[in-house]
């Protein structure tokens, strides 16, 4: 399975012209390397009255990822209770499964390995 990546502006614009001179969006997919339904999405998300424009595009694709939520789940509760469970010698593993089954907080592991490398660097010892 391939990872997915955000368009860039030059893609969008590949998809403007060639869309601008009438081809189809499996054979925009199939000249970019991407799939059709990428395509399909970018020209329905994006497509204004006056048809699809890749500054417009662009742009509009730029403030819908500036307006979605972004939850900073990392709260100061949090931090305390990953350091409490770090010096009962807990892994960071043990306390995201922990803190999802207690508090329904979702975390990654490596959120917790990123906090703990952050004490280390000012000094702490939860390393």
């Amino acid at each position: 399975m391939q990872k997915y990546t955000q368009l860039t502006y030059e893609q969008r614009y590949h998809i403007y012209l060639l869309n601008k001179q009438g081809y189809n969006q499996t054979f925009i997919a199939k000249s970019m390397g991407r799939n059709k339904s990428t395509i399909s999405r970018e020209l329905s998300r994006n497509t204004g009255k006056r048809g699809y424009r890749h500054k417009q595009a662009n742009r509009l694709a730029g403030e819908r990822h500036q307006k979605k939520n972004k939850a900073i789940k990392l709260t100061d509760s949090v931090k305390n209770y990953i350091s409490e469970k770090l010096k009962e010698y807990w892994s960071p593993e043990q306390i995201m499964g922990r803190l999802e089954l207690d508090k329904k907080i979702k975390i990654s592991t490596e959120t917790a390995y990123r906090f703990v490398l952050q004490d280390k660097a000012v000094g702490g010892a939860l390393y």
